[in-house]
């Protein structure tokens, strides 16, 4: 049976109906998203400043931040580019507050989706599959306290 131009038509139409609501979900934090220019997050985020010469972690530069408030604890979040535009955001937490900021992470997102425990280092992670997050703290005995959120996407590197 050959198809008609109606029913050609109602599947062409069906198919853009439903692509409308296949969009992809919104993957960032705080009004930043992933990928975005260090202009983009800017004009996106209310109170980010230009860093320059910010330091290079995992093959990304940070080149913009803000302070804010994360769990009742008063940071500065640094937001880091690769070529690939934003790439992480990281949050050195006082070591004293590390504690603090666990149990906050616990309440919004629940029991972490894994723990490794190197020894000296003590890697936590919670996936936020609505925001497209993955949450890594950074945790030692050393005084260490670093929390970063980056992209599920991204894969399970710590930057």
């Amino acid at each position: 049976m050959e198809p008609t131009m109606q029913s050609v038509l109602a599947a062409v139409a069906a198919t853009i109906g439903l692509n409308i609501f296949v969009l992809p979900a919104y993957s960032g934090w705080d009004g930043a998203e992933w990928g975005m220019t260090p202009e983009q997050v800017s004009a996106a985020v209310p109170g980010v400043r230009v860093v320059r010469r910010g330091m290079l972690l995992s093959d990304a530069r940070k080149q913009s931040a803000r302070d804010v408030e994360l769990y009742g604890i008063s940071l500065e979040a640094s937001y880091f580019y690769s070529p690939r535009g934003l790439t992480f955001i990281r949050f050195d937490v006082p070591f004293r507050r590390c504690a603090t900021l666990v149990d906050g992470l616990i309440a919004a997102h629940g029991q972490p989706a894994n723990v490794s425990d190197q020894g000296i280092l003590k890697l936590i992670t919670w996936e936020d599959p609505d925001a497209g997050n993955r949450l890594i703290l950074l945790q030692s005995a050393a005084g260490i306290c670093d929390l970063r959120i980056r992209s599920i996407e991204a894969g399970n590197g710590v930057g």
